[in-house]
């Protein structure tokens, strides 16, 4: 499946910050859906979650490059040791 979705805004920090959160929630909960108009694109990251960051400046401004990938299908996350059987 090739899907995309492209988002790009202007914000002040605390606006960006509460985008950012909304964000790192849904990658904690396994599901995000992101939405613009009637565009809508829905995410469900598993398993190991690769993370790339990339910070350059140039020519006065700096720029902030977040990448996370991880392989559709991969099993959620250990749930920890199995319980204790009676």
């Amino acid at each position: 499946m090739n899907d995309s979705f492209k988002y790009q805004t202007a914000a002040d920090p605390p606006e960006l910050a509460r985008y950012l959160a909304v964000l790192a929630e849904g990658v904690k909960a396994g599901t995000l859906t992101v939405a613009e108009g009637h565009m809508s694109f829905t995410i469900l990251p598993r398993g190991l979650i690769d993370l790339g960051l990339k910070v350059r400046r140039k020519q006065g401004r700096t720029r902030v490059s977040l990448e996370l990938s991880w392989a559709e299908g991969e099993p959620e996350s250990d749930p920890g040791p199995p319980a204790e059987e009676p």
